[in-house]
C-alpha cells in the first residue's frame, strides 16, 4: 500500500507524540508544610537555656500525600535547634529539639521549606527563670530602693542561697566584701538574672552591689551568717 507523502508525515508525528518525545515530563507541585495536627511542641514551657521537653515536629505533603526526603530548615533567634536540617520521613515528618535561650519571657522558632507555598512554620515557647531552692535573697530596684532583701540572713552550713533579681531591676551585682565569699556574681547585670553560692563554712560573709553599695555596710549591702547546725 502507497502512503503519501502528507500522510508518512502525519503518521509520524502521532506516532512521536504517542511516543511521549519532547521535553513532556511532569511538573512537581509545590510542597506545603504545616505543624503536626497534634504533639506539635508548640506553645511549650522551660527553664532558660534547656531544651524542651517535646520535639518540635512538622509534616510536609505534595498534593495532600505525605512527602517524604524533603529538606526541612529549623532556625531560631535565640537558642539553639538540634538538627538545624532535617529530612522527612516516609511519613513526611521532620523534628527538632528546640533548646531554649538565655532570656526570659517569649521565644520563637521556624521550620521552612525551599519552595513550599506559604510563610514558615512559626513555634512559640515561654522560657522562665529556674525556680530556686533554699533561702531567696531578692536583688531590687528601682521600685525596691536598689536593695537586698533579706539584706541579713542565716543558714546552716552547706545551705546554698539563691539571689534572684527582681522585676525592674537594673545594673546589680553580688560581690564579697573579703573578695572571696560569697563569691561574686559577675559583671552588673539586669534582671531576669540569678547567681546562686553554697556555703560550706560557718562565719559572717558581707557583701554589696558595685553600683549601689560599698564595703563596710555601705548602701546596698548584705550579710550571711553561717552557723555550723541548721538554724
Amino acid at each position: 500500500m502507497r502512503i503519501s507523502a502528507l500522510g508518512f508525515v502525519a503518521a509520524t508525528a502521532a506516532t512521536v507524540g504517542a511516543c511521549g518525545g519532547g521535553n513532556t515530563a511532569p511538573t512537581q507541585s509545590p510542597a506545603v508544610i504545616a505543624k503536626a495536627p497534634s504533639k506539635s511542641g508548640d506553645l511549650q514551657t522551660g527553664p532558660v537555656g534547656q531544651a524542651l521537653p517535646v520535639d518540635l515536629r512538622v509534616i510536609v505533603t505534595r498534593d495532600g500525600n505525605p512527602a517524604s526526603d524533603v529538606a526541612v530548615t529549623w532556625s531560631t533567634a535565640t537558642g539553639t535547634m538540634t538538627p538545624t536540617s532535617d529530612q522527612t520521613d516516609t511519613n513526611g515528618e521532620s523534628t527538632s529539639n528546640w533548646t531554649l535561650g538565655d532570656q526570659a519571657g517569649s521565644q520563637s522558632a521556624a521550620a521552612s521549606v525551599t519552595g513550599a507555598t506559604g510563610p514558615p512554620v512559626t513555634f512559640t515557647a515561654t522560657a522562665t527563670t529556674t525556680v530556686p531552692t533554699g533561702t531567696i535573697v531578692q536583688v531590687l530596684g528601682p521600685g525596691g530602693t536598689n536593695r537586698f532583701s533579706p539584706a541579713d540572713v542565716t543558714v546552716g552550713v552547706g545551705a546554698t542561697v539563691t539571689w534572684q533579681w527582681g522585676d525592674g531591676a537594673q545594673s546589680h551585682n553580688v560581690v564579697p566584701d573579703d573578695g572571696a565569699t560569697p563569691g561574686t556574681s559577675g559583671p552588673v547585670a539586669d534582671a531576669p538574672h540569678s547567681f546562686q553560692y553554697t556555703f560550706n563554712v560557718p562565719g559572717v560573709f558581707h557583701y554589696h552591689c558595685v553600683s549601689h553599695g560599698a564595703s563596710g555596710g555601705i548602701g546596698m549591702s548584705g550579710t550571711v551568717t553561717v552557723l555550723t547546725s541548721q538554724p
